[in-house]
């Protein structure tokens, strides 16, 4: 895939690797406590963020991958969190909510 998701199905996700566990990065919003993962419309912008974030726990690293935002959706509901487009400095621009079907 390129840098840029080639479809807007598509966000980049930061993926935090510690041992053999792979977790997506999760935040939470200190104004509302909303606990949710950000994503970004384009990778260069989830390399920046990266820099930006806490510190994850000592041996963690982390990635940027693309996801299909369905799949990433309903992992991330499974799981209690929402999901939030940002941008490279760590703003919510909106949240995505699920496609509803007709």
């Amino acid at each position: 895939m390129s840098a840029k998701a080639k479809n807007e199905d598509y966000v980049w996700v930061i993926v935090e690797s510690v041992g053999q566990e792979d977790n997506f990065v999760g935040l939470n919003d200190t104004q509302s406590g909303e606990t949710f993962i950000p994503v970004t419309a384009e990778r260069e912008q989830g390399l920046m963020l990266v820099g930006r974030l806490p510190a994850g726990p000592q041996g963690a690293t982390r990635q940027v991958e693309a996801i299909h935002k369905a799949r990433l959706m309903e992992m991330a509901g499974a799981e209690g969190f929402a999901i939030y487009l940002v941008d490279q400095e760590g703003r919510m621009l909106k949240r995505l909510d699920a496609v509803k079907a007709n």
